[in-house]
């Protein structure tokens, strides 16, 4: 029987593959836990050693994790790649805790959701942010100064903030505003939610600092990266990302922010660097494993690692953290690519590729099953795409029944 797995929470494409990669790069038992319909891409990699699985609708993620706990001895280490799943663990620390190691500080609790906490931590720990003010639904923000365009953001999005609501929104001028907020008013009245400037920019001038803080709140380590390009293209997620050196005080920055906060677990600190002034500016802290970990991996800061040997006081540890971080290599979610079809995203790419190594988000030699499946998924939805390309977006355009599928366990569990 194994000990101490180190555990994935339902490993779709994206974060959970790469997780599984990020994990399998050294000796790790993993295990997975996911639902058991629709599959996730992470089931057929042939890295785990356990494998969990627990019926929507009738179960949740927390039942899947009891019955994997009888399998293995010790405590698992559990690494969520999205937020329903972090927010589930932290509503079901009694019934989990005593089996394995969540990675969050319960004394912040679902506060890492919030926009209005964050920004206010990254104040008290001199982090630039962009303008911006918080308002409840049916109030009018104070905006006096503000340039367009603006985005709108719900401060949080998790379950116990209250019903499905839309990621974000661009608003050009006092006429889209003046709509937008008569639609919050009407649907969302008392829900607060942030405004800000839309700092102006391509993707190329989103930045992360990727860190895994221990359980005193201390960060161990740090990597740094951009994004070169999303999808979708203006607001979106990596379709490709490099390792990158940043400035040493952005990354201070981050580090005062992520210390001020006494986060805990694997965290990534998104900023965007304003032309205007120059300054990297804080877009929000995502308090789990971010889409593109995998590329920190595999450019020899590997933060899942580090968070599996500092929990399990594995030896590997010091040379883990000590591995310096490689520059040479980029991240592309090839689907990604494909479905922006951007022209200036393409030749980024080939320059890019001429330079660096290629990681692949959900692709890795001799994972033969999950290649086979990721293919056949690819030609699925570039197809659906060509159908109807609205729908390719996901969640950006239309609600994700899958997505519904997961909040409903998430609110069971807090039942």
């Amino acid at each position: 029987m194994i000990r101490n797995p180190a555990v994935v929470l339902n490993p779709g494409a994206g974060a959970g593959v790469g997780l599984i990669h990020a994990l399998a790069l050294a000796d790790v038992p993993i295990a997975t836990v996911s639902r058991n319909w629709p599959p996730i891409l992470g089931q057929f990699s042939r890295h785990p050693v356990l494998r969990g699985s627990y019926r929507p609708g009738s179960e949740t993620l927390v039942d899947g994790l009891r019955r994997l706990a009888e399998r293995f001895e010790g405590r698992g280490v559990l690494f969520p790649g999205t937020d329903l799943d972090l927010e589930t663990l932290m509503l079901a620390r009694d019934r989990i805790e005593d089996r394995y190691i969540i990675p969050e500080n319960a004394d912040i609790g679902d506060k890492i959701f919030e926009k209005n906490w964050q920004y206010a931590m990254a104040e008290e720990a001199d982090l630039p942010t962009p303008a911006h003010c918080f308002f409840d639904g049916g109030t009018a923000p104070a905006i006096d100064g503000f340039r367009y365009p603006m985005i709108v953001k719900p401060s949080t999005r998790g379950v116990t903030a209250g019903d499905w609501v839309f990621r974000l929104r661009i608003i050009k001028d006092e006429t889209e505003l003046s709509a937008l907020l008569e639609e919050i008013a009407g649907e969302f009245p008392g829900r607060e939610f942030q405004i800000a400037e839309n700092i102006p920019g391509e993707p190329d001038h989103l930045y992360t600092v990727g860190a895994y803080s221990n359980a005193d709140g201390k960060v161990v380590r740090t990597y740094t990266g951009r994004k070169l390009s999303q999808y979708p293209y203006h607001h979106g997620v990596a379709s490709l990302a490099e390792s990158l050196e940043i400035p040493d005080d952005v990354v201070a920055g981050s580090v005062r922010l992520l210390e001020r906060m006494k986060f805990f677990g694997i965290s990534q600190v998104e900023l965007k660097r304003d032309d205007r002034d120059g300054l990297y500016k804080l877009i929000e802290v995502n308090g789990r494993s971010w889409l593109w970990i995998k590329l920190a991996a595999f450019s020899g800061v590997n933060l899942p690692l580090i968070q599996y040997y500092e929990l399990t006081d594995d030896p590997r540890l010091a040379e883990a953290v000590a591995s310096p971080q490689r520059f040479d290599r980029f991240y592309m979610h090839d689907l990604h690519v494909h479905l922006n079809n951007n022209p200036i995203e393409r030749q980024r790419l080939e320059e890019i590729s001429r330079e660096k190594e290629c990681v692949r988000a959900n692709e890795q030699p001799g994972d033969t099953l999950l290649n086979l499946v990721y293919g056949a998924g690819v030609v699925a939805r570039r197809a659906r795409a060509a159908i109807n390309p609205k729908a390719a977006l996901g969640g950006q355009w239309v609600r994700s029944k899958n997505t519904d599928m997961v909040r409903d366990s998430v609110r069971s569990v807090r039942k």
